[in-house]
């Protein structure tokens, strides 16, 4: 179970984008493919966590990208 943890961290981590979305869905197929209800339930809850943990961080860059554009508009006046 540990490699597939490591698996779907790493597709999840590549998938960052700005769809709307409820969930990434990179990691649908080995949810759905966990032998027991307990697996599935593991994977989806560590695949929410990564999905948080990514919007939070993509929240954080666009702020500091609206700063940096703010501080560029305000050199070149």
């Amino acid at each position: 179970m540990t490699r597939r943890l490591a698996g779907i961290l790493l597709l999840l981590t590549a998938c960052g984008s700005h769809a709307p979305a409820d969930h990434s869905h990179a990691a649908d197929e080995i949810i759905a493919a966990a032998k027991t209800p307990e697996e599935r339930a593991e994977l989806t809850r560590v695949r929410d966590e990564v999905d948080a943990a990514a919007k939070q961080r993509i929240a954080e860059l666009d702020a500091e990208i609206a700063r940096l554009q703010r501080e560029n508009a305000e050199l070149r006046k």
